[in-house]
């Protein structure tokens, strides 16, 4: 049998990431897992923010990444009310590679993500956090798509 203990789940707040969410509190509740949520404040924003507003780096990222544990916490104590174990991580880096690394450090058994449409062209210059993912993950990895409507194409 298939032992799922501990699974990850990354997000960026968005609708997609809470929908990936909804599919590992239902892994979760099935398997006895527990659940460590991550959300990565990427590098690029803190630069482009140093360019913009003349304040020390540091600042910027203590003010992007309090946002980032408020809102983990929030979801946190939205599964700890659900009787899951839940563990919070908020790091700086590039989404990929720090989804990775935690998979890695954390020994991970599921990777859970959401997908978001992007544009071809941004695709084609920059990849897919979740391609990344998928392809170097050291574990099993589900991507999530977006709601459809009734009848729609996913």
């Amino acid at each position: 049998m298939i032992e799922i203990k501990k699974i990850l789940v990354p997000t960026d707040f968005s609708e997609s990431a809470r929908h990936a969410l909804q599919y590992a509190v239902t892994l979760a509740h099935s398997f006895g897992a527990g659940i460590t949520l991550l959300h990565v404040v990427e590098n690029v924003t803190v630069s482009y923010a140093s360019d913009l507003f003349p304040v020390p780096m540091a600042e910027v990222f203590e003010e992007v990444s309090g946002y980032a544990r408020k809102e983990i916490a929030a979801l946190a104590a939205e599964l700890r009310a659900r009787n899951i174990e839940v563990a919070e991580r908020v790091v700086q880096g590039k989404p990929a590679g720090e989804i990775l690394r935690a998979a890695r450090e954390d020994a991970i058994d599921l990777i859970v993500l959401g997908t978001h449409g992007r544009g071809v062209l941004d695709h084609a210059l920059f990849g897919s956090t979740t391609e990344r993912v998928v392809r170097k993950a050291p574990c099993p990895v589900l991507t999530c798509r977006p709601h459809q409507a009734a009848g729609g194409k996913a």
